[in-house]
């Protein structure tokens, strides 16, 4: 009888430490949750909804639409150049990060005299807000005052007209993006070299390989799990990339780098077509939903190719 009773009093007092373990996590996760359901879920939500409408400024209603949206950015001229720009964007900044990213670890692998003060330096950009970063080049590429306008007609030669010219501002716009995020790669790609097995590296010596055959057949497919990710990373931040548009060239000259971010940004803040701009940004969710799966579906495949 008395260990019948010691059972239940033990039953009872798992119950009530599991009631208090399941209040306990509520308590903690409940702000959480609700920070989740008030600024993540309920405007993805809504903005979805609005996709199907035609609200505007002019016209609060907001009556359903469907599909219409949709329809109509499909036939859009501005919503296609506005996705060949975003695509320009993304595969131009992102191959030419990698690569100098890349070249950049293995340069600093080789742990030259005073190499870490140098990446210290180097991390600098990638700390700059965006829009800040979109402001100061402005200003250091304005073909009247700007720094780098005056060293290069200093040395004798005839400045570009870096954002005023249609064939230059999506050049100049990629070119600042890679020298913001080009440390970014090179920090992944650092941090995985760094923990690379030496003693392949020491067996590969004595084989007789040459720093070549041993870059292109060891190295590099050991690397490419973190490359890979330093890419498929940056695409996606590339693609919804706004602010520095925003700061450096405003979407101009003539819409030449005017993204699909930006052109959703200019229909909903500046046309107030709030259901058009809902449209825009839930077919960047489809494009991004889409091209994320592709680019993890190839980082699974090379990352099981190097093990």
């Amino acid at each position: 009888m008395t260990a019948a009773i010691q059972l239940a009093v033990g039953r009872r007092e798992t119950v009530v430490r599991q009631d208090r373990a399941g209040t306990a996590l509520w308590f903690l996760l409940g702000p959480c949750l609700a920070y989740l359901a008030a600024f993540a879920i309920y405007p993805l939500l809504y903005s979805l909804r609005l996709s199907f409408t035609d609200l505007t400024a002019a016209d609060g209603t907001g009556r359903w639409v469907g599909l219409q949206n949709y329809r109509d950015l499909i036939v859009d001229p501005l919503f296609w150049n506005a996705a060949m720009n975003s695509a320009i964007m993304v595969f131009g900044a992102v191959a030419i990060q990698v690569v100098l990213g890349t070249a950049l670890a293995m340069f600093f692998n080789l742990r030259l005299h005073g190499s870490a003060i140098v990446r210290g330096i180097l991390v600098l950009p990638m700390l700059i807000t965006p829009i800040v970063v979109g402001v100061m080049w402005r200003a250091l590429l304005n073909p009247d005052w700007g720094l780098i306008n005056w060293a290069i007609g200093a040395l004798g030669f005839d400045p570009p007209n870096w954002l005023g010219s249609i064939r230059m501002a999506m050049k100049t716009l990629i070119l600042v993006d890679v020298w913001q995020w080009t440390p970014f790669v090179f920090i992944i790609v650092f941090a995985r070299l760094q923990a690379l097995p030496q003693d392949v590296m020491e067996a590969a010596q004595i084989d007789g390989a040459g720093a070549i055959s041993t870059f292109r057949h060891i190295t590099l497919p050991l690397l490419m799990p973190a490359i890979a990710f330093a890419a498929v990373f940056r695409a996606v931040d590339a693609f919804r990339s706004f602010d520095l548009i925003y700061g450096l060239s405003y979407g101009g000259p003539a819409r030449s780098t005017t993204t699909l971010s930006f052109f959703s940004f200019q229909n909903g803040f500046e046309f107030q077509n709030y259901g058009y701009a809902a449209a825009v940004a839930y077919m960047m969710l489809v494009i991004l939903m889409v091209g994320t799966t592709l680019l993890l579906r190839h980082v699974q495949l090379r990352s099981a190719h190097a093990q």
